[in-house]
């Protein structure tokens, strides 16, 4: 629980009703507070929550169009989220390699005309992340390789992912999108604009898993704490591919680097190996398995 709420007013100013509260639930906009939590005695650390926005959904093909940083500060012991750091946030349009796409223009409302010689210089980026000590983004899959196309500091820092590090099925949300998750939560806000998701992945950070009874920070940081193992199905047998899509198996394209090829992440690879032997290829192979720290985790760089 947040010391400071991320609501311009309390609940009991705009209702006022004899109905119980099972009965209805009220929505409100999303006002991010300047502080959380009031800091204690614990170590505190420097986080920023980063979204961008692009010409298209293509990971090597489309081009960034808008970048936004929002840092915060946290307690290392608790996990808390002290003050947002507003007056240091940065937010900038850049003119893509490519021309944005319709759907991506009426999506972002982002138009070619407005990106026209539009620049987001390195040394503005830099002043921010290199004096972090995490980066969290709420798809950190597509957000991390489309930075680290532009400036190498991305690279350098610990990742962390709101939407894939949490199992939120399993708390009870039917959608991992993050205008659902807040909608869940009692708020709302304008989405697919770089700088208003930044502000509602941070005010998502804030808020208690129903399940775990955590915040989504704590379990966001545990989950980053921990390595995984990139393993790829090497020339799976065609007609597998369907079991392989049931384990959760992705599938990257021929045009990616390394690509051609199922794969997965896992905690446990001895077990994952132990599945393909039995289950896809029927025999004992030399399976590739790459370790995975926050430090390369969603960057295709693990792919190299």
């Amino acid at each position: 629980m947040n010391k400071y709420s991320h609501y311009k007013n309390e609940l009991k100013e705009i209702i006022n009703t004899n109905v119980n509260q099972s009965d209805w639930k009220l929505i409100r906009k999303l006002n991010l507070p300047k502080q959380y939590n009031e800091p204690s005695t614990g170590e505190i650390k420097k986080g920023v929550v980063l979204d961008v926005e692009a010409t298209g959904l293509s990971i090597g093909h489309d081009d960034v169009i808008q970048l936004a940083l929002l840092p915060f500060e946290y307690e290392v012991p608790s996990g808390k989220i002290l003050s947002i750091k507003k007056e240091e946030a940065f937010d900038g349009l850049r003119e893509p390699r490519i021309p944005i796409s319709t759907e991506a223009s009426l999506i972002t409302g982002i138009t070619n005309e407005m990106v026209i010689n539009k620049k987001i210089e390195s040394k503005d980026v830099e002043n921010i992340i290199n004096n972090t000590d995490l980066i969290i983004a709420h798809n950190a899959s597509y957000d991390r390789p489309m930075v680290e196309q532009h400036w190498n500091c991305f690279k350098n820092v610990s990742w962390a992912c709101t939407f894939k590090s949490i199992d939120w099925l399993q708390e009870g949300f039917s959608s991992a999108k993050l205008e659902l998750l807040g909608v869940n939560f009692g708020w709302f806000y304008e989405g697919h604009d770089a700088f208003n998701d930044c502000e509602a992945c941070l005010a998502l950070l804030s808020e208690t898993l129903p399940n775990r009874d955590s915040t989504v920070f704590s379990a966001v940081r545990e989950y980053a704490s921990n390595p995984t193992f990139l393993i790829k199905a090497i020339d799976a047998p065609y007609n597998k591919r369907n079991i392989l899509r049931r384990k959760g198996y992705k599938w990257r394209p021929a045009d990616q680097l390394n690509g051609k090829v199922w794969w997965t992440e896992t905690k446990n690879y001895e077990e994952e190996v132990k599945w393909l032997h039995e289950e896809i290829y029927n025999r004992k192979i030399n399976i590739p398995i790459k370790q995975i720290s926050a430090l390369n985790r969603y960057s295709d760089r693990i792919w190299e």
